[in-house]
Order: structure tokens, then C-alpha cells, then sequence
């Protein structure tokens, strides 16, 4: 065991540093991803940059190319877009409805928690605000889909990685305060333990922020700051 938790903490070290700038855009969608520009880069052996590359082609934020190796994902296009929101909307509503009466004392104060670094930050205009943004409120969607009851629908949200490709987008100005609200109402439904509500708040948001997110992927490349949902 012991010898297995440096191994996997450089590993997870390395995912985490190449996921970064593959969201960030320090690796630009569609460039090239060189083994050995990366370990040097990073001051590791090929290794656990090969590791990385395979769960980061797991994730969606990287494609293998026969005969020419790895590339950084192009950014999410108008139908994969389209098909992701579709895909939440048919299970995160659900997700919200179950969490309704199940999620909690313990569940309630963490999805506040979430809200609360949300509200800090909103509004900035940095990368790493807004990465900070996007963390929290991606882990709001989980904390919702993981108190339904419901693993596989759990597991299979988290496998979408929506957060961290949408953030990989441009968007306009006032989408975190919007998210924000939507959030909140959604937290009231689950507070009031309305199932119903939870759910129709859940659909609305999903809706709403399909619609913000819209021009962005259609003039995806222009210059802009990171998506959330």
C-alpha cells in the first residue's frame, strides 16, 4: 500500500495539472499532445503522462487519433451541446425530484455551502474565479444527483463531465448571477422537500441555461471568459 500511494498521488498530480490546461486553454482544442514534451515539461517520466492522457480521454477533454496519437478536444459543438443538455434534462430533474425527500440535513447545509463560494466569486473575471465558480457549481449538481438514491443515475451524471466542458467555452457577462438564482431556487424546493418543485426548478434552470450558453457555442473561438451551468 505504501508503495502504491506515491505512484497514484503523482498520477493524479499530473492528471490534474494537464486537465488544467486543457480547460484553461493553455492547450489549445485541437492541438497535439507530445508524451514527451509533457514529462519534461512537468518533470515526470512518460509514465503517468500516458496515464493521464488515457483518463483524460476518458473525461472527453482529450481524442486518440490512429497513428498520430493524442490531441487536446475540439470544444463542444452546436450537437453534442444540444445532446448533453438533452441528456440532463431527462435525468437531473428526476435526480432533484428523489433528492426532495431524501437528501438531508447534512446534504441541505453542504448544497448552501456550495452556493456560498459560488456568491463569493461571482462576477470575477479571472481564470482561476472562475474556476473556482465552476467547481462549486458543478459539486451543487453532484451533491443533488448523489442524494436521489439513485447510483447509476449518480454515476452517470458525474461520467458526462458537463461542467468541466462547458467551461471550456466562452459566454457573456451576468450568466454566474443567473446561476446563482436558479441555484437558490432550486435549494428553497429541496428545503420545502417538494419533489415536484425540485424538479420543475431543476428543468427550468437546465432550460435557461441552455439558452445562455447557446450563442457561445455557435460563436465558439471569439474571445470571452468560462461557462457555467
Amino acid at each position: 500500500m505504501t508503495l502504491m500511494q506515491p505512484r497514484q498521488m503523482l498520477a493524479d498530480t499530473v492528471y490534474g495539472a494537464i486537465e488544467q490546461r486543457l480547460v484553461n486553454h493553455d492547450i489549445e482544442p485541437g492541438a497535439k499532445l507530445n508524451i514527451t514534451t509533457l514529462a519534461q515539461e512537468l518533470d515526470v517520466s512518460p509514465t503517468p503522462v500516458r496515464e493521464a492522457l488515457a483518463r483524460l480521454e476518458a473525461d472527453g477533454l482529450v481524442v486518440k487519433r490512429p497513428l498520430a496519437g493524442y490531441a487536446a478536444a475540439p470544444l463542444m459543438a452546436g450537437k453534442d451541446f444540444d445532446e448533453l443538455f438533452e441528456m440532463r434534462m431527462l435525468l437531473e430533474p428526476a435526480a432533484a425530484g428523489r433528492a426532495a425527500a431524501r437528501i438531508g440535513e447534512d446534504g441541505l447545509l453542504a448544497l448552501a455551502g456550495s452556493l456560498t463560494e459560488m456568491r463569493k466569486v461571482q462576477g470575477g473575471a479571472d481564470r482561476e474565479t472562475l474556476r473556482l465558480f465552476v467547481h462549486h457549481d458543478a459539486l451543487f449538481h453532484d451533491i443533488i444527483a448523489g442524494s436521489g438514491g439513485n447510483t447509476l443515475m449518480a454515476d452517470t451524471l458525474r461520467r458526462f463531465h458537463a461542467h468541466t466542458h462547458l467551461y471550456r467555452l466562452y459566454f457573456r457577462d451576468g450568466i454566474t448571477d443567473a446561476t446563482c438564482r436558479e441555484h437558490e431556487r432550486i435549494l428553497d424546493a429541496l428545503r420545502e422537500a417538494d419533489a415536484d418543485a425540485a424538479s420543475a426548478t431543476m428543468r427550468t434552470h437546465l432550460r435557461r441555461a441552455h439558452e445562455r450558453l447557446l450563442p457561445t457555442v455557435i460563436g465558439a473561438g471569439t474571445d470571452g471568459a468560462a461557462g457555467t451551468a
